[in-house]
């Protein structure tokens, strides 16, 4: 539920803003662009300091904040008269959604889950696509009644659901008597000689890095760089691709419906990537997925009709939306639940170099040539750039370290 609000308010629910604030900011798509590319910035330090607070104070509290910011955020975005404005605000709400979204949640399920840790992340994660489908809810919002009440409606949601929905999260399985995939302590102990109980080889078998031991791998660069190349399309699609479709003449409310399919679609994706990943293998359906964004968005750049734009959400959905769980469940399997929010929040940097670029790029070529096709269609090719890179993440070598775990936030 988390994560379905955090893709109808924050994934998604911003784009719907888009082309009605730029008409009354009277500013250019580009510059509005940008205020969403430099926000990455803000992501790519706020990464490691947030995983770092996780791993040490639990996802719980942090989510606290994270919902008492955004709330107060989307009310500030309701004020905005001017671009400078709208910049000084938008990072508010991009902190808000960064300490109550993603990261904490996926971080709690890769602690609860092992066995099938690919599947239970695809079914977290969908929450974000399934949260997708209200845009064009929020769309409808704002054209009946303005943008700006659309986004007190967003503020005053985020606080009424988002405190008791942070207060049920849990961080590790262990303090509450539990092992991963809610298995018996008991029976994973098996009896020494001495009649002393200790743990199973089957209990101890997860890999435990240090984030400095993880930062020597190639492994974990590899990994970085495929999720960074597919953030790039994603990010210049997530922001772009309303303003592309209503430039192909359909309504705003097409465009927002197309992209509320899209979402569902990769909300699919999302629960069928996780459970080919646990049984075809990871790196197998990840190459699929890189191919499958590529061919969707050659699809889109040239879109002139619903049917069109329709094959896009299909091919483009079911591949965006299968990436994401093996993108975090691979570095739960290599690295380990232990410091998996830390380590993931150490890739912020590498990944925010895409969603960065992706949206600037998008936003003036437009400027500068009248239609995104072209940039579309070279972002396609060098998404596969990704594909190629499945092919060099190679698991590394569990390195010998145990310590005890941290209680829980």
């Amino acid at each position: 539920v988390v994560l379905a609000m955090q893709g109808a308010f924050m994934a998604y629910g911003l784009n719907a803003f888009f082309v009605p604030l730029a008409v009354t900011l009277a500013t250019s798509r580009g510059a509005l662009s940008l205020a969403f590319s430099f926000t990455r910035l803000e992501s790519a330090i706020l990464g490691p300091i947030e995983g770092f607070l996780i791993d040490r104070f639990g996802p719980r509290r942090l989510m606290f904040i994270g919902f008492a910011v955004l709330g107060m955020g989307f009310l500030m975005f309701s004020r905005v008269n001017s671009l400078l404005g709208f910049y000084v605000v938008f990072p508010v709400i991009i902190l808000g959604g960064s300490f109550s979204g993603f990261l904490p949640v996926v971080t709690a399920v890769n602690n609860w889950f092992s066995r099938r840790r690919g599947l239970a992340t695809g079914i977290c994660s969908a929450g974000v696509n399934v949260g997708g489908v209200l845009v064009a809810v929020v769309a409808l919002f704002i054209g009946a009644y303005g943008w700006r009440a659309a986004a007190v409606m967003i503020g005053l949601i985020i606080w009424l659901l988002g405190f008791p929905l942070a207060a049920m999260i849990r961080h590790r399985p262990q303090p509450y008597g539990y092992l991963p995939d809610g298995d018996d302590p008991e029976e994973h102990e098996v009896s020494s000689g001495d009649g002393t109980a200790h743990p199973s080889a089957d209990s101890i078998e997860s890999p435990d890095f240090t984030p400095m031991q993880a930062l020597k791998t190639p492994a974990f660069w590899t990994i970085s760089a495929c999720h960074g190349l597919s953030v790039l399309i994603i990010s210049m699609v997530t922001i772009h691709q309303i303003p592309l479709l209503v430039d192909a003449g359909m309504s705003f409310e097409t465009a927002a419906s197309v992209l509320a399919f899209m979402t569902g679609v990769a909300a699919v994706g999302r629960v069928v990537g996780g459970y080919l990943a646990d049984k075809v293998g990871m790196k197998p359906t990840l190459l699929v997925c890189f191919f499958l964004m590529s061919a969707g968005v050659v699809v889109l750049a040239s879109a002139q009709t619903v049917q069109q734009a329709i094959v896009y959400a299909v091919l483009y959905g079911l591949g965006y939306g299968a990436r994401a769980p093996i993108l975090i469940a691979l570095r739960a399997e290599f690295f380990g639940p232990r410091n998996f929010a830390t380590i993931m929040g150490l890739s912020q940097p590498v990944m925010v170099l895409g969603s960065f670029f992706g949206p600037i790029a998008a936003g003036f070529a437009y400027d500068v040539q009248g239609s995104y096709r072209m940039v579309f269609s070279v972002i396609a090719v060098i998404n596969l750039i990704g594909a190629a890179l499945v092919f060099f993440i190679k698991k590394p070598n569990m390195p010998q370290r145990k310590e005890a775990v941290p209680v829980d936030g």
